[in-house]
């Protein structure tokens, strides 16, 4: 080889060397760096097992009727490399979970439940009774509520609904055509005394016989007597038959007679109530007014006597007590006492106070008060007889009739053919009638009070109205007629020949 030649080589080999030195040099500083960086990752993991034990140790709350849990043992120390595969196991959930933190509760997904026992079960029930009542208190406070505001603010509100309830509908006109087949029934003249209706039978009564027809006119049954001046009261099913001025009476079905009596002093007057007992109303030397009462069967089961004279007597809803009107006359003066006897004491229950007029007749109503239809006056009396108030005829009294709604009397107007009608409402607080209706259309005759009805015959018309003084129906009439019997939706009429018959849709 060349000198040149060994000179390059030589060079070439010092390269080589220079450049295996350095990769030597650098390969032992990357080791020192990888042994200390071990150091201080091994110094780090030592320490925090060291401290791990001092850390306080959590525990789960505690609830009510449950076991605390055990508390957890410190976990021993673990060396450097166990940390860091914990650390790479836990890189998901972010890092090293803490093995002191107490357990999340897990939900219970099954298992028994426990069983309540009867204490609770009693409990329990009591509590959804508590909360019924209290519910149905409440309930009952609000409908209370509304109950009393409702009655104290009546004043306002109760006119107006009456004026929208009350409101006149449209009168029907009946061709008041005198019905054919065997109506008229016809008598000798001056022959019928009265007629009536028990049940669906219309009753005649004339100087020889008492006789029953059906609705179209047809005889069903009829009974003699030999009475000078019969009178006919009836019931529902009997009728009471008696010789006013006599002392004879006799009480019939609608097939046979039921007893008959004859008494020891004149007959005044006599009365029948829906029971079947019978009041009997007589007078002696010594008394002016004797009052007999007698069951179904005829038998005596009371009886009271007074100095004054009796002007009516009617018999309660039972039948088993009485009003009693009586009249007398002092210093010229004339007044009048209302009594409700019990049949089964003998002194009056409710005796009024006097009353300035004749009082024609007494009954209850509906509210428990009394009405009472004067000569010249109507009243209203409370419970107790006392005056509740008294209002004063403007006319002429024609006729009146009582029922447990309502009374109405029919008055003679001033003019000529003019009348006037006033009811008087058992519910209402006026001292007045509580409607008042005025024609000019004909004079009264008769007035009958049938359910909410009133039926009122004038001289040349037959008019009923309902309990707010308006018309509902009319119809034409004869004026020879001077009594009517009104039920089934036709009208019976009585004059001194005979009897006919309207039908009367109302």
């Amino acid at each position: 080889m060349s000198k040149k030649g060994k000179g390059r080589n030589r060079k070439a080999n010092a390269n080589v060397g220079k450049k295996l030195r350095e990769a030597k040099a650098k390969a032992e500083e990357t080791l020192e760096a990888a042994d200390e960086q071990e150091k201080d990752i091994s110094a780090e993991a030592a320490a925090e097992v060291r401290e791990a034990p001092h850390k306080e140790v959590k525990t789960a709350p505690v609830k009510k009727h449950r076991q605390s849990a055990p508390k957890k043992k410190a976990a021993p120390p673990r060396d450097a490399a166990e940390i860091a595969r914990e650390s790479i196991k836990h890189t998901r959930t972010g890092g090293i979970p803490d093995e002191n933190e107490p357990p999340r509760r897990r939900r219970r997904t099954g298992g028994k439940r426990k069983t309540p026992t009867a204490e609770e079960i009693r409990e329990a029930r009591a509590r959804e009774k508590n909360k019924r009542r209290i519910r149905t208190a409440a309930a009952l406070v609000i409908v209370a509520a509304f109950a009393l505001t409702a009655y104290f603010t009546r004043q306002s509100w109760v006119p107006a609904l009456e004026k929208v309830l009350n409101r006149p509908k449209e009168t029907i006109v009946n061709d008041g055509e005198v019905k054919k087949g065997n109506f008229p029934l016809s008598f000798d003249e001056g022959s019928v005394s009265s007629i009536g209706s028990t049940g669906s039978y219309l009753l005649c009564l004339d100087k020889n016989q008492l006789k029953f027809y059906d609705e179209d006119g047809n005889e069903t049954n009829s009974f003699s007597h030999n009475y000078a001046d019969p009178v006919m009261k009836a019931s529902d099913k009997r009728v009471l038959l008696y010789d006013k001025g006599g002392s004879s009476l006799m009480v019939v079905g609608r097939k046979s007679e039921m007893f008959s009596k004859v008494v020891k002093n004149r007959i005044i007057m006599a009365e029948i109530a829906e029971n079947n007992n019978v009041a009997v109303v007589t007078s002696d030397e010594k008394y002016a007014g004797i009052l007999t009462v007698y069951d179904g069967n005829g038998r005596e089961i009371f009886k009271w006597s007074s100095s004054s004279s009796l002007i009516s007597v009617t018999f309660d809803e039972s039948g088993n007590g009485c009003f009693v009107t009586t009249y007398s006359s002092r210093g010229g003066t004339l007044s009048s006492v209302v009594r409700y006897f019990s049949f089964d004491t003998e002194e009056p229950v409710m005796q009024s106070e006097a009353l300035p007029c004749l009082a024609l007749q007494a009954m209850e109503n509906d509210n428990g008060d009394f009405w009472v239809a004067g000569d010249t006056a109507f009243y209203k009396l409370d419970k107790d007889g006392k005056i509740s108030f008294g209002y004063s005829y403007q006319g002429g009294l024609k006729d009146f009739s009582l029922g447990r709604e309502c009374a109405a009397v029919t008055l003679s107007g001033v003019r000529r053919r003019s009348a006037e009608l006033l009811i008087f409402d058992s519910d209402s607080e006026k001292t007045a009638p509580e409607y008042t209706v005025s024609t000019d259309d004909g004079d009264p005759e008769r007035i009958k009070i049938s359910g909410n009805k009133i039926i009122l015959l004038k001289d040349n018309s037959i008019n009923c109205y309902d309990v707010y003084g308006n018309l509902a129906a009319t119809a034409e009439c004869s004026s020879d007629y001077s009594d009517f019997v009104y039920f089934g939706d036709n009208v019976y009429f009585c004059d001194l020949r005979e009897v006919n018959k309207i039908s009367f849709t109302t």
